[in-house]
């Protein structure tokens, strides 16, 4: 939790999993860490409504990249634009959470480390 350093933030304990709340402004990452699951929860909060949610599998990862890529993606949410945007049709649509970097659109879960 310390290579979060940098954000606001409250880190919480609630049913067996590690709660770290991340703010800049109008927006919001809450990160959810179950304490026997290597599995990462991301909630993305804007002007206080729910905005994205999605997940991302930690198990294979050495905590040190682990801690690198989740402060990346949480700076990439909170210090740029960003947007949704859907992808596929019908019952197959799916969306991206994209942020602006060097004028291109980027997806918020795959950052450039």
């Amino acid at each position: 939790m310390e290579s979060w350093n940098g954000f606001d933030k409250v880190i919480s304990e609630e049913d067996d999993a590690y709660k770290v709340t991340l703010s800049n402004k109008n927006k919001v990452v809450v990160v959810t860490t179950p304490y026997e699951v290597g599995e990462l929860f991301l909630e993305f909060i804007i002007d206080g409504d729910p905005y994205y949610s999605d997940w991302v599998e930690i198990m294979e990862e050495p905590l040190s990249e682990y801690m690198s890529y989740s402060k990346k993606v949480i700076e990439c949410f909170l210090y740029n634009d960003v947007r949704l945007v859907s992808k596929g049709w019908w019952v197959f649509k799916t969306y991206e959470l994209q942020f602006q970097c060097n004028g291109a659109w980027c997806n918020v879960l795959t950052p450039k480390i």
